[in-house]
């Protein structure tokens, strides 16, 4: 008796992982199908995250002098047409600076203090964005923490993408149907499952300066769930 129970349960488990993995055939005369869309698109901007840190041996030599330099970075950007809106301050901070003792049990002696000043900066025309980033380290930048690549306009693309993933699931919708020698009917519902562009990996380094800087291609996906009723 245990042998028999033994064999159903491994008989549902496999039922379970066939529909985790394939279209879901419901009781009611339905099919379930997820559908898959993908474009690639060339960006034309860029999100650069960069700031500027010193130290002095007080909070407000540090703070000064992190302001002036982030004020030359700001400068050198927009002297290259980069607008006011596409310059973000992200965060402003002061921290001390400790030295461990080389005493035993003594607390560790704030020698000095840090600032540092992050800003995101979007970038519209990426020609020349390497001699950017170049002039944005001679001006005082000594921070970057990398950048991404991005579209202006991704809503065209992600419509596309949609409608991709519509036609993905309609044919395997169609394929599945056929294989089950039912006839497909209409589409009951349709959820999107999520549409986004695909993030290209974010690139770091202590400095950009004369680094050869390539654009690529972004994927922007979609996903559907789409419910189709079946016929006999």
């Amino acid at each position: 008796m245990a042998y028999v129970s033994r064999r159903m349960w491994i008989a549902g488990v496999f039922t379970l992982c066939l529909a985790a993995i394939g279209p879901a055939f419901a009781d009611d005369g339905r099919i379930a199908v997820i559908g898959e869309g993908t474009v690639a698109a060339v960006p034309d901007m860029a999100r650069i995250n960069l700031g500027v840190s010193a130290q002095d041996s007080t909070a407000a030599a540090a703070f000064s002098a992190v302001a002036e330099q982030m004020g030359g970075v700001v400068a050198a950007l927009e002297s290259n047409q980069i607008e006011a809106r596409d310059i973000q301050t992200d965060q402003i901070n002061v921290q001390p600076v400790y030295q461990q003792s080389d005493q035993r049990g003594e607390r560790p002696e704030v020698v000095g203090y840090e600032a540092r000043s992050d800003v995101t900066v979007r970038v519209r025309n990426l020609d020349g964005l390497g001699a950017l980033l170049d002039l944005v380290a001679q001006s005082g930048g000594n921070q970057f923490s990398g950048f991404s690549f991005a579209v202006q306009d991704p809503a065209p693309l992600l419509n596309q993408a949609r409608q991709a993933a519509v036609a993905d699931a309609m044919a395997k919708a169609a394929l599945y149907a056929g294989a089950a020698n039912v006839a497909l009917g209409d589409v009951i519902e349709i959820s999107e499952d999520g549409a986004s562009p695909a993030p290209m990996p974010m690139m770091e380094s202590a400095s950009f300066r004369s680094m050869p800087i390539a654009a690529g291609e972004l994927e922007i996906n979609a996903r559907v769930r789409m419910i189709f009723e079946l016929k006999d």
